[in-house]
C-alpha cells in the first residue's frame, strides 16, 4: 500500500499538522503528484477542487479528503472515496455524504513534558488559538477570571497570531495581568508550558431569540434555564490535547469533543461564568488536583491520541475499509 498526502498550501496550519503527524509513516509520501505510483491519495481540504479531476484521470486511485471544512465543499466530498475528519462534530455533519470516515485528531508536534505542580502565589492561566475564541469568551470566561482576580494573583497568558491586546478588548478580564505571546511552534514549549492551568473556550456568541419562538403556539417547553450552544462544525479536541502534551490541566467550553473526552478525571467543562469560576477555582486552590488532572489528560493523549497510535489505526482503516 502506497499513499501520498498532497496540498498546495503546506504552510497552512492544518496542512502542517497533518504532514508532521503522518510523515513518519513509511507508506506515506508528501506532495508527490505522480499518482500512478500510489494506491491512495490524501488531499487536504484546501485542494478539494482537484479531487474530481484526480479521480477522472486516475480511476484506480482511492482519494480521501482530509479535514473537510465548510459546507461549500460538499461536491468535492461526494467525488471522494472517503474522509479523514478530526472530531465527532465533523463526523456528524459529514454523515450527509455517506462516505467512510476515519477520525484523526491533529495538533502541533511537541514533546511530552512532565510538570511538577506546586503551591504558588501567582497562577498562570494559558490560552492558545485565534482571536475569535478570545472575543467570544467575553461573556463566559472573562467574568469568571475577573471575579477570581479579586482573591488570587492571576496572569492570563494568551498565545495567538496578531498584535498584542490594546487593553480595550472586551475579553480582557479585570483584576488579572495579561501576557501576550506570539504564536510559534517553539513557544508551545518555551512559553505556553509555563501555564498552571489551560483554558479552551470554543463556543460562539449567538442570538438566542429563537428560543422565544415558544411565545407562539409552538411552546417547545422553553425555560429560562435552558442551554443554547453554538459551536463550529470544525470544532475538535486539538486545543486541549496540546495541554495534555504539556501536562497541564484544562477547563474547556461545553462542546461535543470536550464533553466526550473531559469527564472530570481528564479535565473539566463549563459554560456559564459561574461554572468557569467554580472549575478554575478548584484548580487554582489545589496543586495536587492540578497534578492529578494534568497527569490523566496526558495519559489520555498517550493512549489514544499519540500519533504513533493514530497512524497504526489509520493504516488499518485504509487497508480494511478503503482498499
Amino acid at each position: 500500500m502506497k499513499i501520498t498526502l498532497n496540498t498546495q498550501r503546506p504552510e497552512a496550519a492544518a496542512s502542517m499538522m497533518y504532514i508532521n503527524a503522518m510523515k513518519s509513516i513509511p507508506e506515506v509520501s508528501i506532495n508527490d503528484y505522480n499518482y500512478d505510483k500510489y494506491d491512495i491519495a490524501l488531499i487536504m481540504t484546501y485542494d478539494h477542487a482537484q479531487i474530481q479531476n484526480i479521480k477522472q484521470k486516475h480511476p484506480h486511485l482511492k482519494v480521501g479528503i482530509v479535514d473537510p471544512r465548510g459546507q461549500g465543499i460538499l461536491p468535492s466530498v461526494l467525488h471522494s472515496d472517503f474522509m479523514i475528519i478530526d472530531s465527532i462534530e465533523m463526523e456528524d455533519y459529514w454523515s450527509i455524504a455517506n462516505k467512510p470516515m476515519f477520525r484523526y485528531s491533529e495538533y502541533p508536534i511537541m514533546p511530552y513534558l512532565k510538570k511538577k505542580h506546586e503551591d504558588k502565589d501567582k497562577i498562570v492561566i494559558g490560552y492558545h488559538g485565534n482571536m475569535i475564541h478570545l472575543d467570544c469568551m467575553a461573556t463566559t470566561v472573562t467574568p469568571a477570571l475577573s471575579d477570581l482576580g479579586k482573591d488570587y494573583n492571576i496572569q492570563l497568558m494568551v498565545m495567538y497570531n496578531g498584535n498584542p491586546p490594546s487593553g480595550k478588548e472586551m475579553w480582557i478580564p479585570k483584576n488579572c495581568s495579561i501576557k501576550h505571546v506570539w504564536w510559534s511552534m517553539d513557544n508551545y514549549v518555551n512559553e505556553l508550558a509555563k501555564s498552571d492551568i489551560g483554558i479552551a473556550p470554543n463556543n460562539m456568541i449567538h442570538d438566542t431569540s429563537t428560543k422565544h419562538l415558544t411565545k407562539t403556539e409552538h411552546r417547545f417547553n422553553f425555560s429560562e434555564d435552558d442551554y443554547s450552544l453554538r459551536f463550529k462544525m470544525p470544532s475538535n479536541p486539538g486545543r486541549f490535547l496540546v495541554f495534555g502534551k504539556l501536562n497541564i490541566p484544562v477547563v474547556a467550553d461545553f462542546y461535543p469533543s470536550a464533553l466526550q473526552l473531559l469527564r472530570g478525571d481528564e479535565g473539566f467543562v463549563a459554560h456559564n461564568p459561574q461554572g468557569w469560576k467554580y472549575n478554575l477555582e478548584r484548580l487554582i486552590k489545589s496543586s495536587s488536583l492540578r497534578q492529578s488532572v494534568g497527569d490523566r489528560l496526558q495519559k489520555l493523549v498517550v493512549e489514544k491520541f499519540d500519533f504513533d497510535v493514530q497512524n497504526k489505526s489509520l493504516l488499518t482503516f485504509l487497508r480494511d475499509t478503503v482498499l
